[in-house]
């Protein structure tokens, strides 16, 4: 049996950067990994402001031109007005393929005498007592890491019969090669298809297409033609081309977008990071910032997993709501959806304060309470005034109550424990139908 301070499940960015914060302070790491080389699915290739300054903590400075620096996004709404501009007040962020940014970190990994690498291999027991069964040995452990992605292994021996993650959409990736997004060193969403489009570069003269894609999907033979008439006249003329080259016979990848709340951290001496502990939608790219955040407090609090549970809830809160508001405002098409999205985008095209609040709580530089209720306040409150003008007669209409209803049961799902699951809840539909003031 080989006893070890930590055993860490996984290789990819979460797996290493565990690795690497808690041999910084001397103790002894194995890492497991089934496979032999970086993943080349589509996996998260965005890192905003906060995860950029955790590397950089670590020591490990991207610089080369595999990585391209990003000042914020570019938000075109689709309805004929200007994108609207949507810098970070704080720092950039690094977009590249994910084996990019995998490789790197295994490199960095390898060097480190205080960390032994072993690919091929998994963990398939555990223990919360800190015992750990592999395909190749049984290992002791003062510390077993879960950093095995959204199906992972560890979590699922620690929680059987757990239900699976909510199902939100499918995202199709696509590579855009010799084209250059409207404005370089930006993000870019585009909204007017029948999803969102999520658009960076990954390499010089590449860019990655993130299409969301509503369920149900359409069938294979179907796919590539709803993709290209429903998305085409959302996108830019100079990316048009290139995008219906792909359609005609180039690769499409696929990933599942699902939700998962991060409310388990782990138990005993087993503790879970990154898309282990729980996951959102892609449009928010929140997911390796996260996973680097969440294994650097792992390293700090441990072995106290509870302090560590405790740390990383309250500062991912306002991150994973905002990620959640988001993916409903701009996909939702309930009328409180629509609603929140016309006054949302109306704000922010009035008040540059207010779009910055947004992007500090979207780079994770930004963590408090208080700034993403001072955004959905806003938000709220400027909805309710396009209502009033809309119906001057509010209070006698039934259509107007039902606005309001919709409204606070958005509100209520936001901030209760269903947020980030694609139906809200319904309970408060039944108590204030009665409420319904009869017009003059």
């Amino acid at each position: 049996m080989q006893t070890v301070d930590v055993l860490v499940a996984g290789a990819g960015p979460a797996g290493c950067m565990t690795a690497l914060a808690f041999a910084r302070q001397g103790a002894t790491v194995l890492v497991v990994e089934p496979g032999t080389e970086p993943t080349r699915r589509l996996a998260g290739e965005w890192l905003h402001p906060a995860g950029v300054t955790a590397l950089r903590r670590m020591g490990i400075t991207p610089a080369d031109r595999e990585f391209t620096t990003n000042h914020g996004f570019q938000l075109h709404t689709g309805d004929g007005n200007p994108p609207l501009h949507c810098p970070y007040p704080d720092g950039v962020a690094l977009s590249m393929y994910h084996h990019v940014l995998s490789t790197l970190l295994l490199r960095t990994v390898r060097a480190d005498p205080g960390i032994t690498l072993r690919q091929g291999d998994r963990v398939t027991a555990v223990a919360t007592a800190g015992r750990a069964h592999t395909t190749c040995e049984e290992i002791r452990a003062g510390l077993i890491v879960g950093a095995d992605g959204r199906a992972s292994t560890v979590r699922r021996l620690l929680r059987p019969g757990e239900p699976a993650p909510a199902p939100l959409s499918h995202t199709a990736g696509l590579l855009l090669h010799g084209v250059r997004l409207p404005r370089g060193g930006y993000g870019h969403v585009f909204l007017g298809g029948p999803g969102p489009v999520l658009a960076y570069q990954v390499a010089p003269d590449t860019v990655r297409l993130c299409l969301d894609v509503p369920v149900p999907r359409p069938t294979p033979s179907e796919i590539r033609g709803y993709l290209l008439h429903g998305y085409t006249t959302a996108l830019p003329a100079e990316l048009r081309p290139a995008f219906a080259d792909v359609l005609t016979g180039g690769k499409i990848q696929w990933a599942a977008a699902r939700f998962r709340r991060r409310s388990f951290y782990g138990r005993g001496r087993c503790a879970l990071v990154g898309d282990a502990v729980g996951h959102g939608h892609p449009l928010a790219a929140l997911g390796m910032s996260l996973a680097l955040l969440d294994s650097e407090c792992l390293a700090r609090r441990s072995p106290d997993i509870h302090a560590y549970a405790t740390e990383r809830t309250a500062r991912s809160w306002a991150a994973e709501r905002l990620g959640a508001a988001l993916h409903r405002t701009l996909t939702g098409a309930d009328p409180a959806s629509l609603l929140l999205r016309r006054a949302a985008l109306d704000l922010w095209r009035r008040d540059p304060g207010q779009r910055g609040l947004v992007l500090g709580l979207l780079g994770m530089r930004d963590e408090r309470r208080s700034a993403f209720c001072d955004v959905v306040a806003h938000v709220t409150a400027n909805a309710l005034t396009d209502l009033a003008r809309a119906e001057p007669t509010l209070p006698g209409t039934t259509a107007s109550v039902r606005h309001l209803v919709g409204l606070a049961d958005w509100l209520l799902w936001l901030a209760g424990p269903a947020v980030g699951t694609p139906r809200p809840p319904r309970a408060l539909r039944g108590r204030l139908r009665g409420l319904t003031v009869m017009g003059p």
